[in-house]
This record gives structure tokens, sequence and C-alpha cells, in this order.
């Protein structure tokens, strides 16, 4: 490294492999504290355990690497990815950048600050090398947040502002659109909700200015495990949630948020007499909420 300044460290012709893996110049050390690798713990990094790599596709010119693994799905965009660019914004002038940038909330993003650089979009299994890698620490991740993280996303979504088209202020977040972990009594769920006044939003349609007018105003929220639930770093503190399992995942990480953002949070899990767990293949499982055991929850407060 030839340079660190306030967490943003330099790396002459530094390489960067797949999304957002950070590597020596050599390629053969991988930078660990800015490479996530789910999963695993140690100093270890799965891509070390490849018997070969792709030669680098060589690029000129100084690039900050924003990209982070799983970046390209909205919560680890929101709690992993935009605070490297917050924290290069604080740093001085932005460079071109290497970051994910396909979906409208990343445009809407870089719109906001005016980014007008080169921007590569990370490929899996594509190695970068530059001539001059700027690499900003991670300041928080997806179940790794802090009230000073929550604060700095706040802040940076300040100038959004919009009236939008409906101000419900009770919220079931659907994930009838999503590729995986379907609710499968959904609609039986939202009809037993509907008569207690709320409103079933599917997130996808709406913008990202959209979701963060909804989830400033909402004051009640209902969800299966998802990533919609980032955007709970945009509620006003006290806002009560209510976050539904299947027994055999469960992922804290939306409690921790909630907790940083001092909201008012209730895990609720299919009942069940084997202990709860935390079975990545179960992550795409579908399940049912308990409707019952539901109204007995939104009861309790």
């Amino acid at each position: 490294m030839t340079g660190v300044s306030e967490a943003i460290a330099v790396i002459e012709r530094g390489r960067v492999y797949g999304d957002g893996i950070v590597l020596a110049p050599d390629g053969t050390t991988v930078v660990r504290d800015v490479s996530l690798d789910f999963g695993r713990i140690g100093a270890g990094h799965w891509l070390l355990q490849l018997k070969k790599l792709r030669p680098p596709e060589l690029v000129r010119g100084q690039f900050a690497v924003l990209a982070t693994a799983l970046g390209g799905s909205y919560a680890h965009w929101l709690l992993d990815e935009l605070p490297r660019l917050i924290s290069l914004l604080e740093w001085g002038e932005l460079p071109d950048l290497i970051a994910h940038a396909e979906a409208e909330y990343c445009r809407s993003a870089l719109k906001l600050v005016d980014f007008k650089g080169r921007l590569i979009e990370p490929v899996r299994r594509k190695q970068l090398q530059v001539d001059e890698l700027i690499v900003p620490a991670l300041p928080g991740w997806v179940g790794c947040v802090n009230a000073a993280h929550v604060q700095r996303l706040v802040n940076f979504a300040v100038p959004i502002q919009l009236s939008p088209a409906f101000t419900p202020e009770r919220i079931y977040i659907s994930r009838a659109l999503a590729q995986r972990r379907h609710v499968e009594n959904e609609s039986a769920v939202m009809s037993a909700l509907a008569v207690q006044g709320f409103t079933c939003v599917q997130l996808e349609r709406l913008s990202w200015a959209e979701q963060i007018a909804l989830f400033r105003g909402v004051k009640l929220v209902v969800a299966p495990h998802g990533a919609g639930l980032a955007n709970l770093v945009f509620s006003r503190p006290g806002t009560r949630v209510i976050e539904c399992f299947a027994r055999d995942y469960v992922n804290s990480c939306f409690a921790q948020l909630a907790e940083a953002c001092g909201l008012d949070y209730t895990p609720m899990l299919v009942a069940g007499e084997e202990p709860w767990g935390t079975n990545p293949k179960s992550n795409r499982s579908n399940f049912t909420i308990e409707i019952e055991a539901l109204r007995a929850v939104l009861k309790s407060n």
C-alpha cells in the first residue's frame, strides 16, 4: 500500500476479482478485511483455494472499488456498498468506479452525487488490474451495523424528498415477486392483516425514492425475512417491526439493524419443537406464517 488516509487505502496496480475481492498486485494475497467471504471465518478466503485464476484485464487509470460480495442485491448494496461511496465523498473528489450500477437504486445514488466518471460493473470470475486502486474500508455490512453507520446513510438520503402516492402507516412486505423464500399462505396473511389496516406492498415495484419515503412514514412493518427490510435504516425510532422466519433459517441481520435504528423489533418463527437454526440451504425454502400467532404478536403491544 502506497498511501492511507481516513480508512482509504491506495494500492499501486491493485487487482479486483469478481464482486469486489481486492488482491495485491501479484494476485497471490487477498486484502481480507475488505473482501467479504460470507459463511467463512479466519484469515483464509475461498478465492485463494482456486488452483488457477484467469489473467487480469489491464485497465489504465485510477479507480475506486465500491463493489462487494452480493452487492448486486439491494440489502448488501445499501448496507455494504453505499457506505463506501459515502466514505469516498468525505475523502475528496470521486474517481472512476468499480461498482454495481445496473439497478435503479444504484443509478439513483450515483446521480445524487453527480457522478460523471468511468464506471466498470463487476463481473463474476473476471479479474481487473488498474494503475491505481483506491480501496475504501467497509464502514459496516449486513449483520454488522451500528448507529453511526445508520446515521451516515440517513444523512446521505436527506436530499431525496418525495411525496408518495400513498402513505400507509401499517405495511406488509410481500415476497410474491421474489425468486425464493415465498410465503405459501400469503393471500390468507394479507386478508387477515387488511382488516387491521395493513397495506400490502411489493417493494420491487417502487423506485428507491418511493421506498425511502414509504419507510420514513411507516409505524408498523410485518414482513418475511428479505432484503427489503434494509430500508428500516430510513424508519423513525420506535417503529414497530415483526419479522417472520421459517424455523430452520433464522437470520439476525435485521434484528441488529433494528437495534441500531432504535426500532421495536420482534422475530416470529414457525412453531415447532425442534431448535431454530441457521441452515443456509434453507434460505431458499418457502414457508408459512401462522396467522393466529401473528394476531397474538400484534396484540402483545
